[in-house]
């Protein structure tokens, strides 16, 4: 199944954290609500098991380095990443979306962190997105 390709930050003790996730979804539009999944083998999970703000940043075509990079244990992965750090996650200042929110529940899922997000703010740029299908990166034609 064909998905979009998000990238989700948070800032924990001035350090910024972030992970690739494929595993998003609307859930409510009131109130505006989305969701996100973290493995519990991911290095960034503890971070993100106590985080209060996460940006979600929807990938744009042409950023697959990026999301590469964020799925990569141990990279340096905000090194490569042009990032806006005045808000409480950093934002990718060239994704083709942002969704900021604060974390209102969490649920273990399984081997997964279940994040419930409220949403405060949306910032769209016109870009076309990332789409991911059977293990590649592809653009929407």
């Amino acid at each position: 199944m064909a998905t979009s390709v998000t990238i989700v930050t948070t800032t924990h003790d001035g350090t910024p954290h972030g992970f690739t996730a494929n595993s998003f979804a609307a859930v409510s539009r009131n109130p505006p609500l989305v969701t996100v999944f973290l493995d519990e083998s991911a290095e960034c999970y503890p971070v993100f098991e106590v985080a209060e703000h996460v940006a979600i940043n929807v990938l744009a075509d042409g950023q697959d380095h990026l999301a590469r990079a964020f799925a990569t244990r141990g990279a340096d992965k905000f090194a490569i990443a042009d990032v806006d750090e005045a808000h409480h996650a950093p934002i990718l200042r060239d994704a083709m979306a942002t969704i900021l929110g604060a974390i209102q529940e969490r649920y273990v899922v399984g081997d997964h962190l279940m994040l419930l997000i409220a949403v405060d703010d949306v910032h769209y740029r016109d870009r076309e997105p990332l789409v991911y299908h059977n293990r590649v990166f592809r653009k929407l034609v």
